[in-house]
């Protein structure tokens, strides 16, 4: 009994940790700043506004189901995710340091709190979409409601990297910047402002092949998905993305978990 009591006060002890690791995070990001929370909604609107003049006016992609703009903000906040998550714990564990070094705490609450702030600064952004919509006249559609799911199964699959990459930087410090690089490809191997179907018939079949593999473009593609009830003609049933998306995340998790406990016990002897 004393036993499963200790347990119970241990973990509402770290949840009580994360809850107030997060909102330091929150805190800290935007203390000084003239428009503080306001960035999280202002900085995709302006990324999106540069990315749509550069690639609709000089690339000039073949893009026609709905505005382009549309289709960049929602690759790009629903992309940001995985990136912010796994960029902010890839040093999580070596940041934390001071407070492991003097105190017993889980160790796995440092990842998860970077990978959850991610979680935050996207519901922020959600606005800066919800204006997007907004401005060009058009309706989400009512499958916007299974983005929920969706936005889940994109928070198991991105702790299941992040965990994955803090237990690995804590012996490769090389891994940091290796992973900067990683992040740069993924993002452009995900199609968040060129269409997947540009692809198709330009003698590029074995990219066409390896973006379709890359867990990301479903993750990103089911959300707009949808967002916008329209499927691009390369993009799969939501059936199917779905499925597709819950498998990367039960394996991304699995491996990240069994990685990150399997190397913890030695996290003293590193950081």
């Amino acid at each position: 009994m004393s036993t499963k009591i200790k347990q119970g006060n241990n973990n509402k002890n770290s949840m009580y940790l994360l809850y107030n690791l997060v909102s330091k995070e929150f805190k800290l990001k935007y203390r000084r700043s003239v428009l503080g929370v306001v960035w999280s909604m202002l900085n995709p609107l302006l990324m999106m506004i540069v990315m749509a003049l550069v690639f609709s006016n000089i690339f000039r992609f073949s893009f026609d189901m709905y505005p382009f703009a549309i289709y960049l903000i929602l690759g790009q906040t629903f992309f940001a995710i995985f990136q912010e998550g796994t960029v902010g714990a890839m040093r999580s564990i070596i940041d934390a340091a001071p407070l492991i070094q003097k105190v017993y705490v889980e160790k796995i609450i440092f990842p998860t709190e970077k990978i959850l702030f991610a979680v935050v600064n996207f519901c922020f952004s959600m606005v800066a979409v919800v204006l997007v919509f907004f401005f060009f006249g058009i309706v989400p559609s009512w499958r916007i409601l299974f983005a929920i799911p969706l936005l889940i199964l994109l928070l198991i699959f991105t702790l299941g990297v992040g965990y994955l990459v803090s237990a690995l930087t804590v012996f490769f410090r090389d891994i940091e910047h290796l992973w900067t690089v990683l992040m740069s490809v993924w993002y452009y191997m995900t199609p968040i402002f060129w269409p997947y179907d540009a692809l198709a018939g330009n003698g590029l079949e074995w990219v066409y092949n390896v973006v379709g593999a890359n867990p990301m473009y479903h993750f990103v593609a089911c959300f707009r998905h949808l967002a916008t009830g329209i499927a691009l003609p390369s993009d799969a049933s939501l059936t199917f993305e779905f499925i597709f998306c819950g498998i990367s995340a039960v394996v991304a998790l699995a491996v990240g978990l069994f990685a990150f406990k399997k190397l913890e016990k030695k996290f003293i002897l590193y950081i």
